[in-house]
């Protein structure tokens, strides 16, 4: 069973992975938690200062990672997966696998594909839900969900 160190870097490297501009996109709420739960598990308790009002996205990040107060870092690690997994499931109950790989945004993702497999049989999945064994062509390439 991999470390919980090990699968924390393979949902952060999922994440990141993600196009920023894809056709999922999680809920500000959703954000300021995995930033909030990202920054205590690599950094710990937060103890920068406050930024000022006018400084709204900031504020809000700030406002998001101290309210975890003294939470250990790992703690924060095993709920980033957890949260990153509800999101994944949340997004595999409510879109359309296919029309979300036919969006051009996602096109990069399919080079990937070997990684994120390996990514996600870290945390324990291993095939989409309810694709389970099949393969679909995107952009000309062959997926195994």
């Amino acid at each position: 069973m991999p470390s919980l160190d090990e699968q924390f870097e393979a949902a952060v490297w999922i994440i990141k992975s993600l196009p920023k501009k894809g056709p999922i996109q999680p809920s500000i709420q959703d954000q300021l938690e995995m930033y909030s739960l990202f920054k205590q598990a690599t950094i710990g308790e937060c103890k920068t200062e406050q930024p000022y009002f006018y400084q709204v996205e900031d504020r809000l990040k700030w406002n998001a990672w101290n309210d975890l107060g003294t939470m250990e870092k790992d703690e924060a690690k095993a709920r980033y997966i957890e949260k990153m997994l509800k999101m994944v499931e949340k997004s595999e109950s409510e879109h359309n696998l296919m029309d979300y790989l036919d969006d051009p945004s996602v096109g990069d993702l399919v080079n990937l594909q070997d990684e994120f497999r390996e990514k996600f049989a870290i945390l324990g999945r291993t095939s989409m839900k309810g694709h389970e064994g099949k393969t679909v062509t995107v952009n000309g390439v062959e997926v195994k969900l």
